[in-house]
């Protein structure tokens, strides 16, 4: 295993990795303002992350001192994009633990990845930022993200999904 950051691990997640997986998952969860929707479980993610097939992607970065503790994961995904014929690398999920913010973290997995969607021959890497995330925002711009304001998710989800498919 090679060393990502000094003092810190990139490596792909580990069954034995779901439980602080989760906890940093639902900590996001709280930043975001969004625990009302939040599902997964230690058990759910298992299944997400080691299923044949997989439905994602997961890494984990842990600290030299602790690493059997993720101290912060990453989750994507392939997704597709008909003008372009080619898959995408779609960034689900990066969060970090505050207190190992600021050590360059972020932006070698954003390296790291981008490198992972031209490996693969992906025609674009991408991901979605909250409106109100402004150092977000600013992280990723600084990085070369542009980000697409015209251009909006739209989900449908619980009752309405329901609706919709009968």
């Amino acid at each position: 295993m090679n060393t990502f950051i000094s003092g810190y691990q990139l490596r792909p997640a580990k069954k034995s990795d779901l439980p602080g997986i989760h906890k940093l998952m639902w900590d996001m969860a709280v930043f975001e303002k969004l625990t009302d929707i939040f599902q997964a479980t230690p058990s759910s993610l298992e299944r997400s992350f080691f299923a044949e097939p997989a439905s994602a992607n997961c890494l984990v970065i842990t600290s030299d001192a602790e690493p059997d503790t993720p101290i912060a994961y990453i989750m994507w995904f392939f997704n597709y994009s008909s003008f372009l014929d080619k898959r995408g690398l779609y960034l689900e999920d990066i969060y970090i633990d505050p207190a190992h913010r600021g050590q360059g973290l972020g932006s070698a997995v954003l390296k790291h990845l981008a490198h992972l969607a031209l490996t693969h021959n992906c025609g674009r890497f991408e991901w979605v930022v909250l409106d109100w995330n402004q150092n977000a925002i600013d992280f990723y711009e600084h990085h070369g993200a542009e980000i697409l304001p015209d251009w909006r998710i739209v989900r449908v989800t619980g009752d309405a999904l329901q609706k919709l498919a009968s």
